[in-house]
């Protein structure tokens, strides 16, 4: 059965690789891509993005102006690339945090009431098509690992990774922890690998969200 998906990504961020046909190619032309994916199966895509500064508006503007678009949405992609976080402005006046916000929580209108969406951070290869910025393989261990770079994240895509309840991990040879399965209520994959396989990474995401409470979930936009 087919989804409402809401896209969140930043739209002007050019550190990514070329795509054919575009340049300079943006995360906007990445959506695009989905898009024309997306066309191809029963999913429907919804919603926009913007560059605009949030720090003058208010919660509640905020809520009205992104309510419409993810209300009616199960599935949430956030395309994370390389610039996608200005770490000069606060987590609360940008826009990708408060449109996780939204799809995480259930929110209330008339008589009815939303379900908290599922989320799918789709990592973005760089401009030298690589992963490592986020997504960093390792061979510390015989069975492989790979370390991703949570700290370079939205506090609220940050914090609901790795928060399973009842994962505390086991130490790898270099000492890092290790997680296995579905450890994280936000699934994280590489572009590449999602792209040839959209409906499978949905699937999965619906059923860690068929699941979510066996997660600890973050519901705020700046702090921990």
């Amino acid at each position: 059965m087919g989804k409402n998906i809401f896209v969140s990504y930043k739209y002007a961020d050019d550190s990514v690789q070329h795509l054919f046909g575009c340049w300079p190619t943006t995360v906007r032309h990445y959506v695009d891509e989905l898009i024309n994916r997306l066309d191809q199966t029963d999913h429907v895509y919804r919603g926009e993005g913007t560059d605009e500064d949030l720090s003058y508006l208010s919660d509640d503007a905020i809520y009205e102006r992104l309510k419409d678009k993810i209300y009616n949405t199960s599935v949430t992609i956030v395309l994370i690339s390389p610039k996608m976080k200005l770490n000069h402005r606060r987590d609360k006046s940008q826009w990708i945090p408060w449109e996780v916000y939204y799809s995480i929580r259930e929110i209330t209108r008339g008589n009815r009431t939303s379900h908290r969406n599922s989320i799918i951070a789709v990592v973005l290869p760089d401009i030298n098509g690589c992963y490592n910025y986020m997504i960093e393989e390792q061979n510390c261990c015989n069975s492989g690992c790979r370390l991703i770079h949570t700290d370079k994240l939205f506090n609220i895509l940050r914090y609901n990774m790795f928060n399973k309840k009842t994962d505390s991990g086991e130490k790898c040879a270099s000492g890092s922890i290790i997680y296995y399965g579905f450890s994280s209520y936000i699934h994280m994959v590489k572009w590449c690998d999602f792209i040839d396989n959209i409906n499978f990474h949905i699937a999965l995401s619906e059923n860690i969200k068929d699941n979510i409470d066996n997660y600890d979930l973050h519901l705020s936009v700046n702090s921990k």
